[in-house]
């Protein structure tokens, strides 16, 4: 039995229990405490259990709940192996055969094509000395008559063992026959129907089939072909000579009834008519001895589908310059010495400043301004002139070198407006922003108003030095009386 100090104390811890003093309230009233001595905390246990037993009678209980929870568990884990696996479509690169470089020919058929792949073996990036793969061949082409391309892959499989990929072709070849007979824009943008065809892949034109091309195309150097694209391609940043010439920019070029300048490529050498061009000359005409089979130099120019002529190396550089697309930021060129003209006097170009395009569109015929700064640093003088201290040998340098970029110029603008009839150099991007509405531009019609505009275009030079050692004398930079505003026209 317990005494009557033991009956205080437990009455003493019962209200305060009831009277929620240190949490014990609270804590009876989570236990669900029974009879007077829960107090308000009892009665809303109370109600609780008796409002959780009414939602298990409506429920079915807690057995019901768990077999619902395991059944969403399940879908939810089925769904995730469903999204997340990734092996299902695996393709070992083993059973890959990579396309590095696609040639198009006109076929035997009308509407049809000589399609040529050009497969490199992978094996041969990673082979080691003494392997089995060492022996076998850096690539192999094969050549598929009167087809599609889009039906290429497929029937290349009939003779080729492993997976046919195009995702990454390094260039398009296309021969200068089926650029001049066929419409080449339907057969670019029947290409790039295909998923794994890229829209920046480069295009080139070759004067001979695009097949017997590619055969020839073995270089010294790379192991692996498409390392000879990818090479080239930084070569045609550096040099200019060429143009960079894509797929996409090609269509977008056709959209805008513009010319584009694809690059010029042949593996055919011949003896130039005309010696001691250098640059100024076309691919397979060059003075070039050794090195790779294939030359390209200059570009070819293809308007409304159909290529309608070429440029040599020196023309196509200028024409990007006028155009504002010539992104090399220096390059080289040679001019006639003045005093000795036997000998060549070689120049470094840069492009510090951009040339100023402006059309008036008010006069009849309109009028078209090129002001191009010409930033001129002599690098050799083989016939010992003193063009370095002599400041009247200077001017007349000068006045030759500005002279002789008119005959350069001239010569192109007569290809342009009087041979071709078509803006080289997509001046009508600058009109077209003078008219509000496309209506209104259509109805100006520029390709047609082009060939009768007065062109002039402005030479500004400045000699910034004569190498490293020698710098012309400051006071003689400007040489205003030599830059004066120049008119260049085409010869008639």
């Amino acid at each position: 039995m317990r005494n009557g100090k033991d009956r205080i104390f437990e009455a003493a811890r019962e209200a305060a229990e009831s009277s929620g003093v240190g949490g014990a309230g609270r804590h009876r009233k989570d236990r669900g405490g029974g009879g007077d001595r829960g107090g308000r905390g009892a009665g809303r246990c109370r109600k609780g259990r008796s409002a959780a037993a009414g939602e298990r009678g409506r429920t079915g209980g807690p057995g019901r709940r768990s077999v619902g929870r395991r059944l969403v568990q399940g879908l939810g884990a089925a769904l995730l192996a469903l999204f997340l696996g990734g092996c299902w479509d695996k393709v070992e690169l083993e059973d890959i055969a990579f396309v590095t470089a696609i040639g198009f020919d006109r076929g035997e058929r009308p509407g049809l094509l000589d399609v040529t792949l050009q497969i490199v073996n992978t094996q041969k990036a990673t082979v080691t000395l003494g392997t089995a793969a060492e022996g076998e061949p850096r690539m192999t082409n094969i050549t598929l008559k009167n087809t599609t391309p889009l039906m290429t892959k497929d029937l290349a499989n009939a003779v080729i063992t492993r997976r046919i990929n195009i995702s990454q072709t390094q260039a398009f070849l296309i021969s200068e026959d089926l650029a001049r007979n066929v419409d080449l824009y339907s057969v670019l943008a029947m290409t790039i129907r295909d998923p794994e065809m890229r829209r920046e892949t480069p295009v080139i034109i070759t004067q001979e089939r695009a097949e017997d091309f590619i055969r020839k195309n073995v270089p010294r150097f790379e192991t692996l072909i498409y390392e000879f694209y990818r090479y080239k391609l930084n070569r045609w940043k550096d040099t200019g000579i060429v143009p960079l010439s894509s797929m996409n920019d090609y269509l977008r070029a056709h959209a805008a009834d513009q010319p584009y300048l694809f690059v010029y490529a042949s593996a055919r050498r011949t003896l130039p008519a005309e010696k001691g061009r250098m640059d100024d000359t076309t691919a397979g005409k060059a003075e070039i001895k050794g090195g790779d089979p294939v030359e390209m130099i200059g570009s070819a120019v293809v308007y409304r589908g159909k290529m309608i002529g070429a440029l040599t190396g020196e023309e196509t550089r200028l024409a990007l310059l006028l155009a504002h697309k010539l992104r090399v930021a220096s390059y080289y060129m040679s001019f006639r010495d003045p005093v000795k003209p036997s000998f060549q006097v070689s120049t470094r170009i840069k492009n510090e400043t951009p040339p100023l395009i402006r059309i008036d569109l008010s006069r009849d015929p309109m009028e078209i301004t090129v002001d191009v700064p010409f930033y001129v640093e002599v690098l050799s003088i083989p016939s010992k002139v003193d063009y370095v201290t002599d400041r009247s040998l200077q001017k007349k340098l000068i006045q030759s070198i500005l002279e002789q970029m008119d005959e350069k110029t001239a010569r192109l603008l007569h290809k342009a407006q009087k041979e071709w009839r078509v803006d080289l150099f997509d001046w009508a991007r600058y009109a077209r922003q003078k008219f509000w509405t496309w209506d209104a531009w259509e109805r100006f019609d520029f390709a047609d108003r082009f060939p009768d505009a007065r062109v002039r275009v402005r030479y500004r030079i400045e000699m910034i030095d004569f190498g490293k050692q020698f710098k012309p004398d400051e006071r003689s930079r400007p040489l205003e009386d030599l830059l004066g505003r120049r008119t260049i026209r085409p010869p008639v």
